[in-house]
This record gives structure tokens, C-alpha cells and sequence, in this order.
């Protein structure tokens, strides 16, 4: 029973690999901004020059240099100095210094407006290979790892009985996740490394 589970999430990877390796193209390969505007599916982001967005720029010690774009229209996950409310909200518009969210908890058609140096820290999605589908792929196996031993019969004949083999193995498993799910989705405070600005499309 085990190593059919395990069998089933080496095939949910592999297949995931696959897909993404025929979806690309060497000849057909666009620049990094062209990519962007075709695989972001907000219908403002259209390139025409002269558009504000917010761009935040991290540098880690570690790693390389990535930046992550935020147009009008896009989900925003932030945090403001001397607030403990996070904020997740749809950008509205964008100025020079500051950018506008609409107000969705209290359901009316009223805004709220973000200068720039108030953002603390803002909550970013990164897609990495195996990386991000492990993030959900392996607390899964390991739930499913510790729910099959102890449906399964040991060695005693009684079932709805666990070891501790099994037990260390699901924790891996679901302990890997949560590194997965971090890396993937990072917080990332506003500093010397990662500066928060406003950029116009040219």
C-alpha cells in the first residue's frame, strides 16, 4: 500500500515536469518583459507606455536578484508599520509615491490610499520546479503514508495501530512541505535589499 502511494506522487511529479517541458518553445522564446505581460492574465497590464506599476526588487544575500510586478487590478498581500492588520487587497490605481487598494471588508466602493514608505513587508509567490508542487504534494504523501499504516495491519495482526517509523516519515514528509511552501512563498520585508517602488512601462 505504501509503495503504491508513493508511486502515485513520483507520477504526479514526473507528469508535472513533463507538461512544462512541452510547453516551451526554444524558437518561439519572448523577451523576460514580453513573457511577463503574456503570462499575467490581468487585462490592464496591455504595455502601453506611460502605465505606473509597483515593482519590488530583492537582492538577497543568497540567491539571485528577482523582481516581482504589481499593476492595478492585482492582489496585494502587505503589512504597514505600526499595524498588525495584513492586508490583502486589489490595487486600484498607482501615483508616484503611493498606491490605492479598495476597501473589501467593508463591501462598499470606497478606497483606501498606501504611501510606499509605510509598506513593512509584502507577501510574494515564486513559481520554482518540483520546488512549489512539492509544497502541496508532500504533506499529502505524508498524511497518506501515516493514514495507511495505521489502517493497514501490522506485524501484531491489529490495525489502527501506528510506529514510529511511520510516524518519522510522514513528519518528513509533511516538514519538507512546509520548507517547500516557505521558499515559494515568501515574505519579504521592505529594506536595503528589497526596495519598493514605482516604475512606468516604456
Amino acid at each position: 500500500m505504501k509503495k503504491y502511494l508513493f508511486s502515485i506522487f513520483a507520477v504526479i511529479l514526473i507528469n508535472s515536469s513533463v507538461r512544462s517541458q512541452e510547453a516551451y518553445d526554444r524558437a518561439k522564446a519572448l523577451s523576460s518583459e514580453a513573457l511577463f505581460f503574456r503570462q499575467n492574465g490581468n487585462k490592464n497590464i496591455n504595455g502601453i507606455p506611460g502605465h505606473k506599476y509597483l515593482t519590488l526588487n530583492s537582492s538577497p544575500r543568497i540567491g539571485k536578484f528577482r523582481r516581482y510586478r504589481f499593476f492595478p487590478g492585482d492582489k496585494i498581500k502587505f503589512r504597514m508599520h505600526n499595524e498588525k492588520f495584513r492586508f490583502k487587497s486589489t490595487i486600484a490605481g498607482i501615483t508616484d509615491s503611493s498606491f490605492t487598494i479598495a476597501n473589501e471588508a467593508t463591501g462598499k466602493m470606497d478606497s483606501r490610499e498606501i504611501l510606499l514608505k509605510e509598506v513593512r513587508f509584502i507577501k510574494v509567490s515564486r513559481r520554482i520546479p518540483f520546488v512549489s508542487e512539492a509544497a502541496y504534494y508532500f504533506p499529502i504523501a505524508g498524511v497518506l503514508f501515516i493514514g495507511a499504516d495505521l489502517v493497514n495491519k501490522g506485524t501484531d495482526g491489529i490495525s489502527l495501530t501506528t510506529d514510529a517509523s511511520a510516524v518519522i516519515v510522514g513528519g518528513a514528509l509533511m516538514a519538507a512541505g512546509f520548507v517547500c511552501y516557505k521558499l515559494s512563498f515568501a515574505r519579504l520585508k521592505i529594506n536595503e535589499r528589497n526596495t519598493f517602488k514605482v516604475l512606468e512601462t516604456y
